[in-house]
């Protein structure tokens, strides 16, 4: 009888652990470090005088849940602007880190940004 309590045991740690939690506005910073996909909707954007793209999500800048940066170098081999993407659904794939305590996205490929 141990063992086989033992054993539905084990069987549903493995089940509870498998389970993957999906990346939201409200979790992302949990995920800082991991290489995640993300979709959601551009609610303000921010060029800086460099010619970098900020790309925020959630309520407007200051209070974003996260932003996406398109540094100026990688921004140039894009086929379309950045910038362009206000007010779109975008899915994102890119390591989570925390810049100044906001979660950030840096994407270097066009490719790592999908227009829904």
């Amino acid at each position: 009888m141990k063992k086989v309590f033992l054993a539905l045991f084990l069987l549903g740690t493995l089940l509870v652990s498998a389970q993957e939690i999906t990346p939201t506005l409200e979790n992302i910073a949990s995920f800082e470090g991991k290489i995640i996909t993300i979709c959601e909707k551009v609610t303000g954007i921010y060029e800086t005088k460099g010619g970098n793209a900020l790309l925020n999500f959630g309520k407007p800048y200051p209070d974003n849940a996260f932003s996406v940066v398109v540094f100026k170098q990688d921004r140039d081999t894009f086929s379309y602007n950045p910038l362009a993407l206000e007010t779109k659904t975008i899915c994102i794939t890119g390591t989570v880190i925390m810049y100044k305590g906001k979660p950030e996205i840096i994407v270097k490929k066009e490719s790592e940004i999908v227009v829904k």
